[in-house]
């Protein structure tokens, strides 16, 4: 089986084992739930909620032993008291503030003074300082520089260097309309017959600086094509979903692998791979399985070639029926961006001849180049409040995990090697200026992996956030309960769907003694009009659940810890 060192870790869903981090040493079989349903448009959600509402709400919600919500009829959304009384949550922690944004009252408390395992809820206040601090406009920009003399043939002589700038979206997410892409269940979550990849060429970026290079009258290349990635050391891979953090970030750092079925048990499975690219190729040996199960697919036999690319063996099953998109996380983003750079150049009709002696690329020495003159290419990114968007509604790891090491950059009086530290100094100082007690709030990274937040901070972040200018901005990014993000297939037919704009945190372990699973910390905070008008901020948090359920009918027990949290919601938005 697939098997990681790290644990997923996702407002979207959660995938165990977690025997993940320091001291952990065992690795355990991947295990996945997946996400079901049929997306609508919000405008079709709000159509069919006021149909409801015609029907005197006949169409409800009923919460059932262990926590399952199904739809019935003729029974009320189950109140706060019903929720809290399931008997999943019998040895849970619950905990939970609703607070009145216009008369700025407490609503609902319990257990508020709480330090609570916060999972990706924690991407609320990771992207909140991004755009308190940067700006909703701060952009990134990529330069490419030549290193040396362009003769009158377009020849370079010396060496062609990408300079890194912490763009998380060198990708196809960047859309003619001026925003980002995005799919519910996104490719960095793989392993899921719902994963997907937003559509188009992950290289497009890459391809559009190959066209400036060469439209500078540059045709050859007889020294290096190089990735200069210095503006940080990485950190190694984020503690999420394992993909690796560095100040380059193509296609998020993943290679798609998507492998379909044959058509009977035995038959072999095929692959389809997106980018192709020199730096990886895959020996597909995956068969097809019966339906009904769960894969297998192995890609850990990863043999790194001399020339610092790799071949990658794929063992395991799929079984029959739809095709799977699995990630195959990159090593080495540098060199990965690298080689397909020199892909795309060639691509473009420029000819690469790297000498066979060339040494070793050398940012320091090349930076000395980095000048107007020498600029043959450059790609500016879309505003940040756009990759907020994507980082909110997607929950993505990758994306907030960057949140540290861009401030400490870009706003550190004197960035030195400890650029995590000087990041969240900043958030600090920031938090503080807003009159909020750091003491109930502890993280330890921009995505959640390690971090607490009494409920009481959290609604209260969100109400200072509210205050804010670039409100709009972080309110548009948050995904809306039964529509899209990591809401869409939570409390559909609840009166609320359409109506919540929640950040969600789902972190867990497996359970070997009983053969299940436990999570560790469910969240949901964000903001809802209440049916009686009130404008509140709201955060609802349960740690320490355990059962069992099958990961591939959304019948896992951090499902139905998310359909409880959506329940709270649902419960507060018809009773408050």
């Amino acid at each position: 089986m697939l098997t990681r060192t790290g644990p997923r870790l996702s407002g979207a869903f959660f995938v165990y084992p977690v025997e993940w981090y320091r001291g952990f040493a065992r690795a355990k079989p991947l295990k996945r739930r997946t996400r079901s349903g049929l997306l609508e448009s919000e405008a079709g959600v709000r159509n069919r909620l006021e149909k409801y509402r015609t029907m005197n709400q006949r169409l409800i919600v009923l919460l059932l032993a262990f926590g399952v919500l199904i739809a019935a009829v003729q029974s009320p959304p189950p109140t706060m008291t019903q929720i809290l009384a399931t008997p999943l949550l019998s040895h849970a922690i619950v905990a939970g503030e609703v607070y009145d944004l216009d008369t700025h009252r407490v609503l609902f408390a319990r257990n508020a003074q709480t330090l609570m395992e916060a999972a990706s809820t924690t991407k609320l206040l990771t992207e909140g300082t991004s755009l308190a601090l940067l700006g909703p406009n701060f952009t990134w920009t990529t330069p490419v520089y030549r290193t040396g003399p362009l003769d009158a043939a377009g020849a370079l002589h010396g060496d062609l260097v990408l300079v890194a700038s912490g763009d998380p979206n060198i990708s196809q997410r960047i859309q003619p309309d001026g925003t980002l892409g995005f799919e519910n269940e996104d490719h960095a979550y793989d392993g899921s017959p719902h994963t997907k990849a937003v559509p188009g060429d992950p290289l497009i970026v890459l391809r559009q600086l190959a066209a400036q290079v060469k439209a500078s009258g540059l045709k050859a290349i007889d020294g290096r094509v190089a990735v200069d990635a210095s503006l940080f050391a990485s950190p190694g891979p984020e503690g999420g979903t394992g993909t690796m953090v560095a100040p380059i970030i193509l296609n998020d750092n993943v290679v798609d692998v998507t492998i379909a079925p044959g058509a009977h048990a035995g038959d072999a499975a095929s692959i389809t791979v997106s980018p192709q690219t020199p730096y990886v190729s895959f020996v597909n040996h995956a068969t097809t399985s019966g339906a009904g199960g769960e894969p297998s697919i192995d890609m850990s036999n990863d043999v790194m070639q001399s020339n610092g690319s790799h071949v990658v063996t794929i063992n395991g099953a799929i079984p029959a029926g739809p095709t799977i998109l699995f990630a195959y996380r990159v090593p080495n983003p540098d060199v990965f961006a690298q080689m397909a750079f020199v892909s795309v150049l060639q691509d473009a009709g420029i000819t690469v001849t790297t000498p066979a002696d060339a040494k070793a690329f050398d940012p320091a020495v090349a930076k000395a180049s980095y000048t107007a003159a020498n600029l043959v290419a450059t790609h500016t990114s879309l505003p940040l409040a756009q990759d907020v968007r994507i980082t909110l509604k997607l929950s993505d790891n990758l994306h907030a995990a960057l949140g540290p090491y861009t401030w400490a950059v870009h706003l550190a009086p004197a960035p030195h090697d400890d650029l995590l530290a000087q990041g969240f100094a900043l958030e600090r100082k920031m938090l503080v200026g807003a009159g909020l007690d750091v003491n109930s709030a502890s993280m330890q990274d921009g995505l959640g992996v390690s971090a607490f937040f009494t409920p009481d901070f959290m609604v209260h972040y969100l109400a200072w956030v509210r205050t804010q200018p670039w409100y709009d901005d972080f309110h548009n990014g948050l995904p809306i309960m039964g529509v899209d993000g990591t809401l869409f297939n939570i409390q559909n037919d609840s009166p609320a769907a359409g109506k919540v704009f929640a950040k969600t945190g789902t972190f867990g372990t497996a359970d070997e003694l009983n053969d299940g699973e436990t999570i560790t910390a469910k969240g949901l905070a964000g903001y809802m009009t209440t049916q009686s008008g009130h404008h509140v901020a709201f955060a609802f948090y349960i740690n320490r659940t355990s059962g069992k359920g099958s990961i591939y009918d959304d019948k896992d027990i951090a499902h139905q810890n998310g359909q409880l949290l959506g329940a709270m919601a649902t419960a507060a938005y018809l009773s408050l």
